[in-house]
């Protein structure tokens, strides 16, 4: 994989990854709502992205909605924090019939975007309610489905 992903502490779950391009353009790949649509897809290429609503300003909220083979996802938050380009704070909380049951309280994600010589490394930091929270998500195959998704993302660069 060429995403990293840790286990900082009990309650939290690390991912980086490189991109080769700056970080206004990662930033802008994670904030403008018809660039996301076009790589954060999952593991599943028949995945569609029906909803991609996004107001990044702090007090602003994020809605998206997937439906796939699996059934549907949904995905809505609220933006804590905004310092465009480099970090960006949001609350998160899933839900729908892609998540088979499994229901986890909200999370607080952490992304920071630190470029060097036209690299840019971007690391996300989820921190659950729980221990049992984060294994639970973490066992779930999240990492297939940000490597996917990175990838995906990498793609617009090489």
């Amino acid at each position: 994989m060429k995403t990293r992903f840790s286990l900082p502490d009990d309650t939290s779950i690390a991912y980086e990854r490189d991109f080769a391009a700056p970080a206004a353009e990662v930033w802008k790949a994670h904030t403008d709502p018809e660039v996301v649509r076009t790589w954060m897809l999952g593991p599943n290429p028949e995945t569609e992205f029906t909803r991609c609503e996004m107001d990044v300003r702090e007090g602003g909220s994020f809605h998206w909605e997937w439906v796939d083979r699996d059934g549907d996802l949904s995905i809505s938050g609220d933006v804590l924090e905004v310092d465009a380009p480099h970090r960006l704070v949001t609350t998160e909380t899933m839900g729908g019939s892609a998540m088979q049951g499994m229901e986890f309280p909200p999370t607080t994600n952490t992304v920071t975007l630190t470029e060097h010589d036209g690299i840019t490394t971007l690391r996300t930091v989820t921190v659950y309610d729980s221990k049992e929270s984060r294994d639970g998500v973490y066992a779930s195959g999240m990492d297939a489905g940000v490597e996917a998704s990175y990838d995906r993302l990498a793609s617009r660069w090489a």
